[in-house]
């Protein structure tokens, strides 16, 4: 292996810390000999080699000592930084210590806590804790302990983890599974795993900390970000070799397409640039070589490669010019990069391009530098032919009549002209009357006579028909020593005496060149630079200070590699199952996806942090953190550079971002839309065609959503998420996927198991959604926007996004029971006559018996709620005292089953005029939600029950017929009459037989179709009118209740227990009074008042 020789010279001085042991045994410290900030070992025997490790988040380990070469992450994780603390006693000052892991910057920290009776823990401790003890004791033999009160608690080690013990004592315990022990002093070579880790940091950068290049200069180092690839290389460099010498190629990333391939018989290589020592100049000497990223002949490889000494033939740059060995030293946590070797041939058309790009750029004369610069290009032209039609083998250049005067192909100029032009316009100069300016003119122009002088004689000598370049020589430029003419190989040499990177003091500037350094006195006139993967005093730990809390994070890395931009730069960090990109382009308070929890490793204050993603609970980035831009919270983390954005319009409360939410009420009292969010599908619903398969399609559908169980999740498990199935109402299917696709199937063929059950995920806005059947190895719905069929993808293709809401405008009128007016648009109101018959009239209609504005008054109790569409009422009004009926309502009825049947006496005709049945008002109770008790007309008979089927045995009432009509003939909706009508309703029963709209006819109230049916408007009552029904105060037995703002008050029930429910049969109270006259708090609406001993009664709570 080929090393640099300044090595041995060198350690003890200028590197090396007094007193570092060089070998790899880590002899013990005695406490009496640290220093405030150097690193350790903590080992587990006296004199170890098997020391406690920390990786970079936290976990424990140990690791056995040696080279390092290939495991540097373990020695730094092995590397402890001691911090003294001083305490004065009487006795005089001592210390006890806190330990800074190298690797993770984390502080050593462990609870002291016990676990187990007696003191102790049931398990080792297997990572640091987090806000744990950082202040340690030691004794030699007594490893790390604590104090406090009358416990001491001490850690060791055993195995890959700590050991914990805590006794009832004031002294230290003994415990020999510890010591503090010294760290090597040897250098270690990198292999290229360990470069890579080492730069990880800092995103491949590398900084000089001490002398670096004039601000005029540039340092090919500092300005790229690097990778090191390994490659292993004959002893002469001549190939690559499997059993060769292993040397580090440092590549910047940056990429060149249509390169000769291995055969050289076609352009499909892609090579990179990597650093290299540039000898293509016209120096014999060989010195002060500049150091570049430039492509070379052969990619690194770890075995022959084919053509290797034909390809360096066309090639600039040997491949062993840019092989180096890379070294590191622990103390000051720095490296040396050394060259392996030297070209020692040129060749000859670079070297002429190198001539004139090293031109002064000081004293430079503009008309000189035109023509010059017209020659180059004519140069240039000259020796990158690879046809024998431009230039024949043997073209002089100065004859070659083939140039335009700007040096670019063409007929008007030869080559003696272009270099004619430039003695003419030398031969012009008007020299500066300043000294100083005319003494840098003259330097420029005997530079651009050398570069003339170099071009005597320049001639092709061979056109090759697999280079990009013609084969070149100068009178001066030849096969030699120095240089190579096109026709051999270039040929490399090792370096020697050993040189590494350095920088260069000239005359009037520094430069970054190759130079030896024998030992700190003898640098040979070069200074050392100090190379290290950080620009930080001390590159343990970080440098970061960030408030722990909630975040956004943007991609603030400019560069994907060098020369190449970041397409995602300035983009925000996504982490949506169904965000293939893993970006958004802005901060999205809806999605927890897009949103980073910041907390502080264990043991530290700052500088190493978990960044985790708030939905997923993944640590994207984990560990060391340094400040890249303090004012706008720019950080390096994990060899990424981003940006926090403090999110502060975050609703913290809402757990249910990210997701569709709906309340159980809410799916149970609407019907949603699923439609298309694009643009050009805009309103388009989710339909299903012949073969079940789905589609998008104009028109409405709508839909029943039933969520599922709520689903904790996130950081702090303080997200929820909900899925859903789909049904459609409209032919009793639901949407599922099958056999690899979504379709709709009738709920009698699937099992309740098989029903999908889909997660609405928001995307780009937060009301816009991806629907996936599920989180994980899913798959979502995707539209062909060509043929608008759906299809089942993998989450990480394309998006499209749905609109979920419900439905826009209800379809009917929408309440909670309360009382109303219902009155036609002809003025007229609904009422119920003598007769129990429904009718319309005004007030003060009929002398004899004149109708007041109480006669109006009806009471809507809710029918049916759950997923109703439409909502549908019991209209119902009190029975008058005067009537001598057993039950205490009477309901709207629709008597189309009893319209058959004559009423002899003609008391209850069901029929009015010309066949339509009557709309009747007869007494029932409500038994339950879609059960009546309907009492009949005489007292022999018994009561009926009526419920949504009808019974087939019928039901006798006082007219002798079958009541065969369920429910449903009990149960009316009041629809929209149009889309623009506003208040304005269609009464509709239940039943769907056709004829189910309510009429007025000539002021009766009769069932026919929906063609001129009835239009009214639902009207609220005043307050007043509200009082006067009696259904707001409510007297049984002395017992009164009455509905009041915000609960409800009870009088003459002291003692008596009382249950209040809402609607939907929740307990909102569950009491026994203590006063005579009690209020108790109710929520608003309408409530049901149980009172011990008495009827059940509804009030309406303000």
């Amino acid at each position: 292996m080929i090393m640099n020789k300044r090595f041995s010279t060198l350690l003890a001085a200028a590197l090396v810390a007094g007193g570092l042991s060089t070998n790899v045994m880590a002899a013990d410290i005695a406490t009496t000999d640290l220093k405030d900030g150097q690193f350790i070992h903590l080992s587990t025997a006296t004199g170890g080699t098997t020391y406690l490790t920390m990786d970079a988040k936290g976990d424990f380990s140990t690791v056995d000592a040696s080279d390092w070469s290939g495991k540097i992450n373990s020695l730094l994780g092995s590397l402890w930084q001691v911090k003294l603390i001083p305490h004065t006693t009487q006795a005089g000052t001592t210390y006890t210590y806190s330990f800074t892991n190298r690797l993770s910057g984390q502080l050593l920290s462990v609870k002291l806590q016990s676990d187990v009776d007696g003191g102790g823990r049931s398990e080792n401790i297997t990572a640091n804790e987090k806000g744990g003890n950082t202040e340690w004791a030691y004794a030699a033999g007594n490893a790390l302990y604590a104090i406090k009160g009358d416990t001491v608690f001490t850690i060791g080690t055993s195995g890959s983890a700590l050991t914990f013990g805590a006794t009832k004592a004031t002294a230290a315990q003994s415990n020999t599974t510890m010591y503090l022990g010294d760290v090597s002093a040897s250098a270690v070579t990198l292999k290229a795993s360990d470069f890579n880790a080492l730069v990880k940091a800092n995103a491949g950068r590398l900084f000089f900390t001490d002398e670096n290049v004039s601000s005029t200069e540039k340092n090919v180092l500092t300005a790229n970000k690097w990778e090191a690839v390994a490659a292993k290389i004959k002893s002469d460099g001549s190939d690559f070799d499997a059993a060769g010498s292993e040397v580090l190629y440092l590549t910047n990333g940056k990429e060149y397409k249509n390169r000769l391939n291995d055969a050289m018989d076609a352009a499909t290589k892609t090579q990179k640039e990597y650093l290299l020592v540039d000898y293509n100049f016209y120096d014999p000497s060989k010195e002060f070589n500049v150091l570049k990223a430039d492509t070379i002949a052969v990619e690194p490889a770890s075995a022959t490669v084919a053509n290797f000494a034909n390809r360096t033939k066309i090639a600039k740059h040997h491949p062993a010019t840019a092989a180096f060995t890379v070294t590191y030293y622990i103390p000051n946590d720095s490296m040396v990069i050394a060259p392996a070797y030297v070209q020692t041939s040129i060749p000859v058309a670079t070297t002429l391009e190198a001539m004139h790009t090293a031109l002064p750029t000081e004293g430079k004369i503009d008309a000189v530098k035109t023509v010059v610069d017209y020659l180059k290009a004519g140069v240039t032209l000259f020796s990158t032919q690879d046809k024998a039609t431009d230039f024949s083998e043997g073209t002089k250049f100065t004859e070659a009549k083939k140039f335009t005067e700007a040096g670019a192909s063409g007929s008007a100029k030869t080559g003696q002209d272009l270099i004619d032009a430039v003695k003419k316009a030398i031969k012009e100069i008007t020299y500066s009357k300043d000294a100083a300016e005319k003494k840098k003119q003259e330097a420029y122009v005997a530079k651009v006579n050398a570069y003339l002088t170099a071009l005597n004689g320049l001639v092709i000598t061979t056109v090759s028909t697999n280079s990009a370049a013609a084969l070149v020589s100068t009178s001066a430029i030849k096969d030699g020593a120095n240089y190579a003419d096109g026709l051999n190989s270039l040929t490399v040499a090792a370096v020697s005496p050993a040189k590494q990177v350095v920088i260069r003091k000239l005359s009037n500037t520094k430069v970054l060149t190759i130079g030896q350094i024998t030992s700190t006195t003898e640098t040979h006139g070069n200074l050392i630079a100090t190379i290290k993967t950080s620009d930080k005093d001390a590159t343990i730990g970080g440098d970061a200070t960030i408030a722990e809390g909630l975040y956004y994070v943007i991609d603030a890395e400019k560069e994907e590699s060098a020369g190449v931009a970041n397409k995602y730069y300035g983009l925000y960090f996504d982490e949506s199952p169904v965000n293939a990109a893993d970006y958004v382009a802005k901060a999205q308070a809806f999605n927890p996806y897009a949103q980073f929890v910041v907390s502080k490793a264990a043991g530290v204050d700052k500088g190493n942090y978990t960044i985790e993603n708030r939905a997923t609970a993944d640590a994207k980035w984990q560990g060391v953190t340094n400040v890249v831009d303090k004012d706008n919270n720019v950080f390096a983390i994990n060899g990424d550079t981003i940006q926090l954005v403090a999110a502060d319009d975050v609703d913290a409360d809402n757990a249910y971002i990210g997701f569709k939410y709906i309340t159980t009420n809410d799916a149970k009292n609407n019907k949603f839309t699923i439609t298309s969010a694009a643009d050009v599908l805009a309103g388009q619903t989710i339909v299903m065609v012949k073969d079940s398969s789905l589609k998008i399609a104009e028109g409405e559908m709508l839909f029943t959503l039933t969520p599922s169980e709520e689903t904790e999740y996130g950081v702090n498990e303080d997200l929820i998420n909900v899925s859903y199935t789909i049904y459609n109402d409209a032919d009793s299917t639901y949407l599922v996927k099958k056999d690899g696709n979504y379709r709709f199937i009738h709920e009698s063929n699937i099992a309740p198991a098989d029903i999908t059950k889909f997660y609405m995920i928001v995307v780009d806005t937060d009301s816009t959604y991806v629907l996936a059947d599920g989180l994980d190895d899913a798959t979502k719905m995707v539209i062909s926007t060509q043929y608008k069929t759906i299809s089942a993808m993998d989450l990480d293709e394309r998006n499209d996004m749905f609109i979920v809401k419900p439905q826009s405008a209800p379809a009917s009128y929408k309440s909670l029971p309360k009382h109303v007016r219902i009155q036609a648009i002809n003025g007229d109101y609904a009422a119920v006559n003598a007769k129990n018959q429904a009718i319309a009239v005004r007030e003060g209609d009929l002398k004899a018996d004149a109708y007041d504005n109480l006669d109006f008054i009806f009471w809507l109790d809710t029918a049916h709620y759950e997923n109703a569409a439409p909502y549908t009422y019991y209209i119902t009004k009190g029975v008058k005292a005067t009537e001598e009926v057993a039950a205490s309502r009477l309901y709207m009825w629709n008597s189309v089953d009893s319209a058959d049947v004559k009423d002899a006496n003609k008391e209850l005709p069901y029929i009015y005029g010309a066949g339509a049945n009557r709309v009747m008002f007869r007494t029932a109770s409500i038994m339950a939600q879609d059960t009546l008790l309907v009492p009949t007309m005489d007292a022999a008979a018994k009561i009926d029950t009526v419920s949504i089927a009808a019974k087939p045995a019928g039901s006798a009432d006082g007219l002798k017929h079958n009541v065969k009509a369920g429910v449903k003939n009990f149960q009316f909706s009041f629809e929209f009459a149009s889309k623009d009508a506003d208040n304005e309703y269609n009464i509709v029963c239940q039943n769907n037989n056709g004829k189910n709209y309510v009429h007025n006819i000539n002021g009766v109230l009769a069932m026919g179709p929906k063609e001129d049916a009835v239009v009214v408007n639902v009207l609220d009552v005043t307050p007043e009118d509200e009082a006067a029904t009696g259904n707001e105060t409510i007297n049984a037995e002395g017992v009164k209740v009455i509905a009041a703002n915000g609960g409800v008050q009870i009088i003459g029930a002291q003692g008596k227990k009382v249950v209040i429910t809402n609607i939907l049969g929740q307990t909102v109270a569950n009491t026994v009074l203590s006063s005579d006259n009690a209020t108790i708090a109710a929520p608003q609406g309408v409530v049901v008042v149980a009172i011990e001993g008495e009827d059940a009664v509804k009030a309406i709570v303000k």
